[in-house]
């Protein structure tokens, strides 16, 4: 028995393309002219795989957003025709690249606009850009000034080969609806917009909203929206699942390798952080934090053994973890051998989410997709 069939996440296609759907479905209900969708698919699509994911949905999106050059290439590899955006910007030494593959950076500094244009002139070919604004977050963007600087050079040819397509932003505080820096930065935005108009620069296309300003923030819809966490079936917060029907696209499954018994006072595992309180079926589970199943998750975790729940216990190990099964093998807990186990995802009528996950970890679904999604072997399926 290889490693595969102990310890495995599976990605359910159809729940992907059903999120794009019920995404669209509440574009829809807010606006009559409903903004284009520009997918974020980087980090290997968190975690769930960047190649089948791109391939299932880009026939549904306005466009794929991704991180770097390497994944723009490997889409454009694929066959991958709609418009691929580089959202955190183009390095001076991409800009051949970037021309080549007909892609559209998001572009943060002058010297980038420059390269660029040097690029596509080399190669007779036009470039579409997007130019990102720093509207509060202090990551990276341009700032008004140099964005307007920008955009009145643009205007007396200075680009020739170059098509300015975009103007976007991010929002910091989307999660937070009540956030007052909500506000401000989608002031800010306004004004830029209504700048960038006045110009009389046509056929650009605004974006502002991520996953969380589709849901909380309908007025930064504008012309493209970038969900990420939603297509995956991730809530950026509790308040949330009101608004929109999601599926989670990946369960986390494993089976159980050995059933041990424990007496009272026992301890189990590093640090003997977990001592049983009396007899005691204790199950192991080859997944660890070397799986992406984070440490922090000891002694609080819980994972689903024939459709119940079972605590974990002790602490959680490069590649195992240790649940306390005595409710479910009073009789004869070596039945339990080789039973499959959901570490996250449903089993019987229940189910382990990212957010209850992320809660026992002390972080964010993003991160958890991103580790378990990397570090394991992935089948994928179209539903079931």
């Amino acid at each position: 028995m290889n490693s595969n069939t102990l310890t495995r996440v599976e990605i359910d296609l159809s729940a992907i393309r059903h999120n794009i759907a019920a995404i669209k479905g509440l574009l829809a209900r807010h606006n009559a002219h409903p903004p284009g969708i520009l997918a974020v698919v980087k980090s290997n699509a968190y975690g769930h795989g960047m190649k089948e994911v791109s391939q299932a949905i880009s026939n549904l999106v306005w466009g794929l957003a991704v991180f770097d050059i390497d994944e723009a290439i490997t889409l454009r590899a694929l066959g991958i025709s709609c418009p691929i955006v580089l959202i955190s910007g183009m390095s001076v030494e991409n800009a051949e690249a970037v021309c080549a593959h007909n892609l559209t950076p998001g572009i943060t500094h002058i010297q980038a606009l420059n390269a660029l244009e040097a690029a596509c002139a080399r190669q007779n070919r036009t470039c579409t850009v997007h130019l990102k604004v720093d509207t509060g977050m202090s990551r990276m963007g341009l700032t008004r000034t140099a964005l307007l600087k920008i955009l009145q050079a643009y205007t007396t040819n200075s680009w020739p080969h170059l098509l300015i397509t975009g103007i976007f932003s991010h929002l910091c505080c989307a999660d937070e609806p009540e956030h007052p820096m909500n506000r401000l930065q989608i002031q800010a935005f306004e004004a830029i917009r209504e700048s960038v108009l006045s110009l009389g620069i046509s056929n650009v296309r605004f974006h502002l909203a991520n996953s969380a300003g589709i849901l909380h923030l309908p007025q930064t819809h504008y012309d493209l929206v970038r969900p990420g966490l939603a297509i995956y079936g991730g809530y950026c917060n509790e308040q949330a699942r009101a608004l929109i029907n999601l599926l989670p696209a990946m369960n986390f499954k494993s089976k159980v390798v050995e059933v041990r018994t424990v007496n009272k006072g026992d301890a189990v595992s590093y640090g003997a952080t977990y001592v049983a309180q009396g007899h005691e079926h204790i199950a192991v589970i080859p997944v660890g934090y070397d799986n992406g199943y984070l440490r922090s998750l000891s002694n609080k975790a819980q994972v689903l053994i024939q459709g119940q729940r079972a605590p974990v216990v002790g602490r959680i190990c490069m590649r195992s973890l240790m649940v306390n099964v005595t409710h479910l093998s009073q009789r004869m807990p070596e039945g339990l051998m080789g039973q499959e186990v959901v570490l996250l995802g449903s089993q019987g009528n229940d189910a382990i989410t990212w957010e209850e996950m992320a809660k026992w970890a002390g972080t964010i679904n993003y991160e958890l997709m991103c580790s378990i999604g990397a570090k394991n072997f992935r089948v994928f399926c179209q539903g079931g």
